[in-house]
């Protein structure tokens, strides 16, 4: 999230859903990519909401290429000063008002002061940004990878919590060569749901 309250913005992503929190890793991974970039939220603070529409558009049948260019599409239509869905608008908002009202605490929230992106893109530059949203999403995949690590990976270097600089060092880069052989493979076999 960047500046201001965030409420989800309309447009091609409306059909996706909110992901659920869990308590566990494990679980969440388990329940889908959209959860575990929340979860790798968790582990370092990332702009989660882009990689997290993505997903959920990939997993309600768009292509990667039909994802990413509605996003980036919608945000220059939002440049172009132009809102093509506002009845979708509304729901969200009504939903955003209950939103901040449970936050609060308070049944009727004063919204005078609260801004509403109405795209997750930065609207100046969607596609620079949607990439880098996008590899921000990455670096959180290879967070949860390196976390959820088997300890006896690197056993040579030691426990972790008393690794030093060079060994942290060391473990790190493993880590990184690790998760780099790792994406290929998992793409080349999963290669249908990215076409």
């Amino acid at each position: 999230m960047r500046g201001g309250t965030d409420a989800r913005p309309s447009g091609p992503h409306d059909r996706h859903r909110r992901p659920h929190g869990g308590r566990r890793r494990r679980r969440n991974l388990q329940r889908g990519p959209a959860q575990a970039v929340l979860e790798a939220d968790t582990i370092e603070s990332l702009p989660h909401e882009t990689p997290t529409l993505v997903l959920g558009l990939l997993q309600d049948g768009a292509t990667p290429h039909e994802a990413v260019t509605a996003l980036v599409r919608h945000a220059m239509h939002i440049t172009d000063g132009l809102l093509l869905d506002p009845v979708t608008l509304r729901d969200q908002l009504e939903d955003f008002e209950e939103t901040v009202a449970e936050h609060t605490g308070e049944t009727d929230p004063d919204l005078d002061d609260v801004a509403v992106r109405l795209t997750p893109l930065d609207p100046k530059r969607p596609a620079r940004d949607l990439l880098e949203d996008l590899l921000a999403g990455i670096h959180g995949c290879w967070l949860l990878h390196n976390a959820s690590a088997e300890p006896d990976e690197d056993q040579d270097l030691g426990d972790a919590e008393d690794r030093n600089d060079e060994q942290a060092e060391e473990h790190q880069r493993r880590s990184h060569e690790r998760f780099a052989e790792l994406v290929p493979e998992t793409a080349t076999a999963h290669r249908d749901r990215l076409i």
